[in-house]
Protein backbone atom coordinates (compact mmCIF):
# COMPACT_ATOMS: atom_id res chain seq x y z
CA UNK A 1 0.00 0.00 0.00
CA UNK A 2 1.06 3.36 -0.70
CA UNK A 3 1.28 5.60 2.37
CA UNK A 4 3.56 8.77 1.23
CA UNK A 5 3.15 9.27 -2.15
CA UNK A 6 -0.48 8.56 -2.58
CA UNK A 7 -3.06 11.37 -3.94
CA UNK A 8 -6.50 10.83 -1.61
CA UNK A 9 -5.59 14.11 0.22
CA UNK A 10 -6.11 16.60 -2.43
CA UNK A 11 -8.13 20.28 -1.21
CA UNK A 12 -6.59 20.45 2.28
CA UNK A 13 -5.97 23.44 3.90
CA UNK A 14 -1.96 22.80 4.60
CA UNK A 15 -1.15 23.60 1.01
CA UNK A 16 0.56 27.06 0.53
CA UNK A 17 1.98 29.01 -2.71
CA UNK A 18 5.50 29.49 -3.82
CA UNK A 19 5.80 32.62 -3.02
CA UNK A 20 5.09 32.07 1.06
CA UNK A 21 8.77 30.76 0.71
CA UNK A 22 10.37 34.44 0.51
CA UNK A 23 8.87 34.97 4.79
CA UNK A 24 10.63 32.23 5.86
CA UNK A 25 14.23 34.15 6.05
CA UNK A 26 12.34 37.21 7.60
CA UNK A 27 11.19 34.52 10.42
CA UNK A 28 12.75 33.88 13.96
CA UNK A 29 13.76 30.55 15.07
CA UNK A 30 10.62 29.88 17.01
CA UNK A 31 8.42 30.80 14.21
CA UNK A 32 10.42 28.39 12.09
CA UNK A 33 10.04 25.75 14.95
CA UNK A 34 5.99 26.64 15.21
CA UNK A 35 5.74 25.84 10.98
CA UNK A 36 8.03 22.75 11.30
CA UNK A 37 5.68 21.69 14.02
CA UNK A 38 2.22 22.44 11.96
CA UNK A 39 3.65 20.80 9.14
CA UNK A 40 4.77 17.67 10.71
CA UNK A 41 1.43 17.70 12.27
CA UNK A 42 0.24 18.16 9.19
CA UNK A 43 2.04 15.29 7.46
CA UNK A 44 0.72 13.06 9.93
CA UNK A 45 -2.95 13.85 9.45
CA UNK A 46 -1.96 13.66 5.66
CA UNK A 47 -0.91 10.56 5.75
CA UNK A 48 -3.78 8.90 7.80
CA UNK A 49 -6.25 10.91 5.82
CA UNK A 50 -4.40 9.11 2.67
CA UNK A 51 -4.55 5.25 4.41
CA UNK A 52 -8.51 6.13 5.30
CA UNK A 53 -9.00 6.94 1.48
CA UNK A 54 -6.53 3.82 -0.06
CA UNK A 55 -8.26 1.83 2.13
CA UNK A 56 -11.73 2.62 0.87
CA UNK A 57 -10.53 2.77 -2.70
CA UNK A 58 -8.49 -1.02 -2.34
CA UNK A 59 -12.03 -2.37 -1.13
CA UNK A 60 -14.26 -0.24 -3.29
CA UNK A 61 -12.30 0.15 -6.65
CA UNK A 62 -8.63 -1.18 -6.44
CA UNK A 63 -7.77 -0.79 -10.08
CA UNK A 64 -8.03 2.75 -9.40
CA UNK A 65 -5.25 2.18 -6.95
CA UNK A 66 -3.16 1.16 -9.73
CA UNK A 67 -3.87 3.58 -11.95
CA UNK A 68 -3.10 6.50 -9.60
CA UNK A 69 0.03 4.40 -8.66
CA UNK A 70 0.79 4.65 -12.31
CA UNK A 71 -0.51 8.47 -12.33
CA UNK A 72 2.23 8.80 -9.62
CA UNK A 73 5.30 7.42 -11.68
CA UNK A 74 4.98 9.02 -14.86
CA UNK A 75 4.48 11.97 -12.70
CA UNK A 76 7.82 11.37 -11.05
CA UNK A 77 9.40 10.78 -14.48
CA UNK A 78 8.14 14.41 -15.80
CA UNK A 79 9.73 15.71 -12.56
CA UNK A 80 13.14 14.54 -13.43
CA UNK A 81 12.97 15.54 -16.69
CA UNK A 82 12.13 18.74 -16.40
CA UNK A 83 13.04 20.15 -12.71
CA UNK A 84 13.54 23.68 -13.63
CA UNK A 85 9.31 23.65 -13.49
CA UNK A 86 9.39 21.62 -10.24
CA UNK A 87 9.61 24.53 -7.65
CA UNK A 88 6.98 23.38 -5.35
CA UNK A 89 6.48 23.65 -1.36
CA UNK A 90 8.46 20.36 0.33
CA UNK A 91 5.32 20.48 2.64
CA UNK A 92 3.21 19.82 -0.09
CA UNK A 93 2.59 16.04 -0.98
CA UNK A 94 1.65 14.71 -4.21
CA UNK A 95 -1.94 15.27 -3.70
CA UNK A 96 -0.83 19.12 -2.84
CA UNK A 97 0.83 19.07 -6.35
CA UNK A 98 -2.49 17.80 -7.74
CA UNK A 99 -4.65 20.10 -6.26
CA UNK A 100 -2.53 23.60 -7.46
CA UNK A 101 -3.17 22.62 -10.84
CA UNK A 102 -5.75 25.94 -11.79
CA UNK A 103 -2.21 28.17 -9.86
CA UNK A 104 -1.10 29.73 -13.16
CA UNK A 105 2.04 30.99 -11.59
CA UNK A 106 3.74 27.01 -10.95
CA UNK A 107 4.13 24.69 -13.46
CA UNK A 108 2.57 20.90 -12.70
CA UNK A 109 2.92 17.63 -14.08
CA UNK A 110 -0.49 18.23 -15.99
CA UNK A 111 1.48 19.46 -19.16
CA UNK A 112 1.62 15.54 -20.11
CA UNK A 113 -0.25 14.43 -22.37
CA UNK A 114 -2.63 12.07 -20.44
CA UNK A 115 -6.24 13.30 -20.51
CA UNK A 116 -7.33 10.51 -17.88
CA UNK A 117 -4.80 12.22 -15.90
CA UNK A 118 -6.33 15.26 -16.72
CA UNK A 119 -9.95 14.23 -15.58
CA UNK A 120 -8.82 12.42 -12.22
CA UNK A 121 -7.39 15.72 -10.77
CA UNK A 122 -10.39 17.38 -11.48
CA UNK A 123 -12.45 14.68 -9.81
CA UNK A 124 -10.67 14.93 -7.11
CA UNK A 125 -10.53 18.83 -6.64
CA UNK A 126 -13.85 18.56 -6.33
CA UNK A 127 -14.14 15.80 -3.34
CA UNK A 128 -15.93 17.69 -0.43
CA UNK A 129 -15.29 16.84 3.16
CA UNK A 130 -19.24 15.13 3.33
CA UNK A 131 -17.69 12.67 0.81
CA UNK A 132 -14.41 12.44 2.90
CA UNK A 133 -16.93 11.94 6.50
CA UNK A 134 -18.50 8.98 4.86
CA UNK A 135 -15.16 7.22 4.04
CA UNK A 136 -13.57 8.00 7.21
CA UNK A 137 -17.06 6.43 8.89
CA UNK A 138 -17.31 3.84 6.43
CA UNK A 139 -13.58 2.50 7.04
CA UNK A 140 -14.65 2.91 11.21
CA UNK A 141 -17.35 0.56 10.51
CA UNK A 142 -15.08 -2.27 8.93
CA UNK A 143 -12.55 -1.69 11.40
CA UNK A 144 -15.29 -2.08 14.09
CA UNK A 145 -16.58 -5.16 12.14
CA UNK A 146 -12.74 -6.66 11.70
CA UNK A 147 -12.45 -6.04 15.73
CA UNK A 148 -15.52 -7.96 16.42
CA UNK A 149 -13.83 -10.62 14.50
CA UNK A 150 -10.94 -10.64 15.86
CA UNK A 151 -12.19 -10.55 19.69
CA UNK A 152 -14.87 -14.06 18.79
CA UNK A 153 -11.84 -15.60 17.38
CA UNK A 154 -9.49 -15.16 20.11
CA UNK A 155 -11.66 -15.85 22.96
CA UNK A 156 -12.32 -18.88 20.96
CA UNK A 157 -8.41 -19.39 20.96
CA UNK A 158 -8.65 -18.80 24.73
CA UNK A 159 -11.20 -20.89 25.64
CA UNK A 160 -9.86 -23.39 23.69
CA UNK A 161 -6.64 -23.47 25.19
CA UNK A 162 -7.49 -23.09 28.40
CA UNK A 163 -9.32 -26.34 27.63
CA UNK A 164 -6.53 -27.67 26.74
CA UNK A 165 -3.99 -26.24 29.70
CA UNK A 166 -6.99 -27.96 31.86
CA UNK A 167 -6.69 -31.31 29.78
CA UNK A 168 -2.65 -31.31 30.31
CA UNK A 169 -2.79 -30.49 33.93
CA UNK A 170 -5.34 -33.26 34.64
CA UNK A 171 -2.82 -35.88 32.63
CA UNK A 172 -0.10 -34.86 34.53
CA UNK A 173 -2.13 -35.48 37.77
CA UNK A 174 -2.92 -38.86 36.83
CA UNK A 175 0.27 -40.00 35.07
CA UNK A 176 1.88 -38.75 38.81
CA UNK A 177 -0.99 -40.93 40.41
CA UNK A 178 -0.22 -43.79 38.44
CA UNK A 179 3.64 -43.52 38.90
CA UNK A 180 2.93 -43.42 42.57
CA UNK A 181 0.77 -46.40 42.33
CA UNK A 182 3.01 -48.20 40.53
CA UNK A 183 6.16 -47.41 42.48
CA UNK A 184 4.22 -48.63 45.56
CA UNK A 185 2.29 -51.58 44.36
CA UNK A 186 5.12 -53.33 41.99
CA UNK A 187 8.66 -51.64 42.61
CA UNK A 188 8.35 -52.02 46.69
CA UNK A 189 5.97 -54.37 47.10
CA UNK A 190 6.05 -56.97 44.41
CA UNK A 191 9.52 -57.77 44.72
CA UNK A 192 9.82 -61.49 45.36
CA UNK A 193 11.93 -62.40 48.52
CA UNK A 194 13.38 -65.56 47.28
CA UNK A 195 14.52 -64.34 43.97
CA UNK A 196 15.08 -60.36 44.31
CA UNK A 197 13.09 -59.48 41.33
CA UNK A 198 9.48 -58.28 39.76
CA UNK A 199 7.93 -61.12 38.61
CA UNK A 200 5.81 -60.22 35.63
CA UNK A 201 2.34 -61.76 36.77
CA UNK A 202 1.69 -58.90 39.10
CA UNK A 203 2.90 -56.26 36.58
CA UNK A 204 0.57 -57.60 34.41
CA UNK A 205 -1.62 -57.59 36.95
CA UNK A 206 -1.49 -53.95 37.98
CA UNK A 207 -1.34 -53.12 34.36
CA UNK A 208 -4.85 -54.75 33.60
CA UNK A 209 -6.18 -53.18 36.77
CA UNK A 210 -5.11 -49.94 35.78
CA UNK A 211 -6.69 -50.12 31.99
CA UNK A 212 -9.96 -51.33 33.29
CA UNK A 213 -10.28 -48.09 36.02
CA UNK A 214 -9.16 -46.16 32.94
CA UNK A 215 -11.91 -47.94 30.84
CA UNK A 216 -14.28 -46.56 33.76
CA UNK A 217 -13.33 -43.54 32.97
CA UNK A 218 -14.09 -43.54 29.26
CA UNK A 219 -17.72 -44.90 30.12
CA UNK A 220 -18.13 -42.17 32.26
CA UNK A 221 -16.61 -39.28 30.05
CA UNK A 222 -18.57 -40.84 27.58
CA UNK A 223 -21.73 -40.67 29.33
CA UNK A 224 -21.01 -36.75 30.09
CA UNK A 225 -20.27 -35.92 26.76
CA UNK A 226 -23.32 -37.62 25.65
CA UNK A 227 -25.83 -35.70 28.12
CA UNK A 228 -23.59 -32.30 27.53
CA UNK A 229 -24.83 -32.66 23.80
CA UNK A 230 -28.30 -33.70 24.16
CA UNK A 231 -28.26 -30.46 26.46
CA UNK A 232 -26.55 -29.02 23.73
CA UNK A 233 -29.19 -29.79 21.30
CA UNK A 234 -31.88 -28.63 23.52
CA UNK A 235 -30.68 -25.23 24.10
CA UNK A 236 -29.93 -24.94 20.74
CA UNK A 237 -33.30 -25.42 19.75
CA UNK A 238 -34.98 -23.29 22.08
CA UNK A 239 -32.55 -20.33 21.02
CA UNK A 240 -34.04 -20.53 17.36
CA UNK A 241 -37.40 -21.06 18.67
CA UNK A 242 -37.01 -17.94 20.34
CA UNK A 243 -35.51 -16.24 17.04
CA UNK A 244 -38.37 -17.51 15.01
CA UNK A 245 -40.54 -15.89 17.86
CA UNK A 246 -42.02 -18.97 19.04
CA UNK A 247 -42.64 -18.56 23.07
CA UNK A 248 -42.47 -20.90 25.64
CA UNK A 249 -46.09 -22.18 27.05
CA UNK A 250 -47.29 -23.53 30.14
CA UNK A 251 -47.96 -26.97 28.15
CA UNK A 252 -44.18 -26.56 27.25
CA UNK A 253 -43.11 -26.21 31.04
CA UNK A 254 -45.16 -29.20 32.01
CA UNK A 255 -43.55 -31.36 29.45
CA UNK A 256 -40.14 -30.63 30.72
CA UNK A 257 -41.22 -31.33 33.96
CA UNK A 258 -42.64 -34.32 33.17
CA UNK A 259 -39.36 -35.17 30.99
CA UNK A 260 -37.45 -34.33 33.95
CA UNK A 261 -39.72 -36.94 36.62
CA UNK A 262 -38.86 -39.81 33.61
CA UNK A 263 -34.80 -38.22 33.47
CA UNK A 264 -34.46 -38.80 37.55
CA UNK A 265 -36.47 -41.73 37.75
CA UNK A 266 -33.77 -43.35 35.32
CA UNK A 267 -30.92 -41.78 37.23
CA UNK A 268 -31.95 -43.28 40.31
CA UNK A 269 -32.28 -46.73 38.60
CA UNK A 270 -28.95 -46.49 37.22
CA UNK A 271 -27.48 -45.44 40.57
CA UNK A 272 -29.16 -48.74 42.40
CA UNK A 273 -27.65 -50.35 39.54
CA UNK A 274 -24.31 -48.79 40.14
CA UNK A 275 -24.66 -49.38 43.98
CA UNK A 276 -25.25 -53.04 43.01
CA UNK A 277 -22.43 -53.09 40.88
CA UNK A 278 -19.92 -51.61 43.71
CA UNK A 279 -20.92 -54.56 46.10
CA UNK A 280 -20.78 -57.12 43.81
CA UNK A 281 -16.92 -55.34 43.04
CA UNK A 282 -16.43 -55.55 46.77
CA UNK A 283 -17.18 -59.38 47.04
CA UNK A 284 -15.35 -59.50 44.43
CA UNK A 285 -12.55 -57.92 45.63
CA UNK A 286 -12.65 -59.80 48.53
CA UNK A 287 -12.43 -63.30 47.41
CA UNK A 288 -9.44 -62.17 45.05
CA UNK A 289 -7.50 -60.81 47.96
CA UNK A 290 -8.32 -64.63 49.49
CA UNK A 291 -7.32 -65.98 46.31
CA UNK A 292 -4.37 -63.77 45.98
CA UNK A 293 -3.46 -64.72 49.31
CA UNK A 294 -3.84 -68.25 48.71
CA UNK A 295 -1.66 -67.91 45.57
CA UNK A 296 0.93 -66.36 47.67
CA UNK A 297 1.37 -69.33 49.63
CA UNK A 298 1.50 -71.63 47.01
CA UNK A 299 4.01 -69.30 45.18
CA UNK A 300 6.05 -69.73 48.54
CA UNK A 301 5.98 -73.52 49.25
CA UNK A 302 6.75 -73.71 45.03
CA UNK A 303 9.40 -71.89 45.57
CA UNK A 304 10.83 -73.78 48.87
CA UNK A 305 10.40 -77.00 46.42
CA UNK A 306 12.06 -75.41 43.39
CA UNK A 307 15.06 -74.65 45.92
CA UNK A 308 15.07 -78.03 47.52
CA UNK A 309 15.03 -79.60 43.75
CA UNK A 310 17.79 -77.59 43.24
CA UNK A 311 19.57 -79.15 46.52
CA UNK A 312 18.62 -82.47 45.36
CA UNK A 313 20.28 -81.73 41.80
CA UNK A 314 23.69 -80.55 42.91
CA UNK A 315 24.01 -83.72 45.73
CA UNK A 316 23.05 -86.15 42.77
CA UNK A 317 26.16 -84.60 41.33
CA UNK A 318 28.04 -85.24 44.15
CA UNK A 319 27.37 -88.51 44.61
CA UNK A 320 27.61 -89.38 40.73
CA UNK A 321 31.71 -87.46 41.46
CA UNK A 322 31.95 -89.26 44.01
CA UNK A 323 30.86 -92.68 42.72
CA UNK A 324 32.99 -92.56 39.92
CA UNK A 325 36.03 -92.05 42.41
CA UNK A 326 34.92 -95.04 44.48
CA UNK A 327 34.80 -96.68 40.70
CA UNK A 328 38.51 -96.02 40.02
CA UNK A 329 39.76 -96.82 43.50
CA UNK A 330 38.03 -100.06 43.31
CA UNK A 331 39.37 -100.98 40.08
CA UNK A 332 42.56 -99.99 41.43
CA UNK A 333 42.08 -102.47 44.06
CA UNK A 334 41.36 -104.61 41.98
CA UNK A 335 44.52 -104.63 40.38
CA UNK A 336 46.12 -104.80 43.54
CA UNK A 337 44.60 -107.69 44.72
CA UNK A 338 45.08 -109.37 41.73
CA UNK A 339 49.15 -108.79 41.61
CA UNK A 340 48.42 -109.84 45.03
CA UNK A 341 46.95 -112.96 44.41
CA UNK A 342 49.33 -113.77 41.59
CA UNK A 343 52.15 -113.23 43.98
CA UNK A 344 50.44 -115.81 46.35
CA UNK A 345 50.12 -118.64 43.20
CA UNK A 346 53.64 -118.11 42.77
CA UNK A 347 55.28 -118.14 45.92
CA UNK A 348 57.38 -120.99 47.24
CA UNK A 349 58.38 -121.47 50.59
CA UNK A 350 62.49 -121.90 50.51
CA UNK A 351 64.72 -124.62 52.66
CA UNK A 352 65.41 -123.94 56.46
CA UNK A 353 69.00 -123.72 55.77
CA UNK A 354 68.47 -121.03 52.85
CA UNK A 355 66.84 -118.89 55.68
CA UNK A 356 68.84 -119.49 58.36
CA UNK A 357 71.82 -118.51 55.85
CA UNK A 358 69.97 -115.45 55.02
CA UNK A 359 69.15 -114.82 58.28
CA UNK A 360 72.97 -114.35 59.12
CA UNK A 361 73.48 -112.61 55.93
CA UNK A 362 70.93 -109.66 57.20
CA UNK A 363 72.21 -110.02 60.66
CA UNK A 364 75.80 -109.30 59.18
CA UNK A 365 75.14 -106.33 56.75
CA UNK A 366 72.98 -104.70 59.91
CA UNK A 367 75.98 -104.64 62.04
CA UNK A 368 77.84 -103.40 58.98
CA UNK A 369 75.08 -100.54 58.94
CA UNK A 370 75.39 -99.64 62.26
CA UNK A 371 79.47 -99.58 62.23
CA UNK A 372 78.95 -97.49 59.15
CA UNK A 373 76.55 -95.35 60.66
CA UNK A 374 78.56 -94.85 63.92
CA UNK A 375 81.65 -93.96 61.58
CA UNK A 376 79.46 -91.39 59.69
CA UNK A 377 78.67 -89.92 63.05
CA UNK A 378 81.97 -89.17 64.14
CA UNK A 379 83.70 -87.64 60.74
CA UNK A 380 80.65 -85.68 60.88
CA UNK A 381 80.89 -84.13 64.45
CA UNK A 382 84.47 -83.99 63.47
CA UNK A 383 83.72 -81.82 60.66
CA UNK A 384 81.95 -79.24 62.92
CA UNK A 385 84.23 -78.78 65.50
CA UNK A 386 87.12 -78.20 62.60
CA UNK A 387 84.50 -75.77 61.03
CA UNK A 388 83.48 -73.98 63.77
CA UNK A 389 87.75 -73.36 64.86
CA UNK A 390 88.30 -72.42 61.32
CA UNK A 391 85.47 -69.32 61.57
Amino acid sequence: MIRQNSTFSAGSSVLTKQDEFCYYEDMTETELRQVLENVIYSNVLLRLENDIFERYLMRRNPESVQKITQILETAKRVQKIAPQHSRISPVTSASGSLANVRDKDSASVSDTPSRHFHQLQLQLHFLTYMHRIEMVNTEIRELQKKLKKIEQTSTKKKIYLRARIEENQISIHEILKNREEFEENVVQKGVDIITGKIPAEKFIRFIEESLKVVDLIIEKNRLKMATIKCQIRKVKLQLKHRKEGETLRVIDFEQLKIENKICVQKIDEKNQYLLEMKRNAGRYTITLSKHKKKVDGLMLIMNQVRNKIVSKKQEIVKLQSKQIATKIEIDKEKEQLKSIMELINNFEIPSVVDSIKLRMKLQESQKIHKQLSRQREIHRITFKSRKQNAF
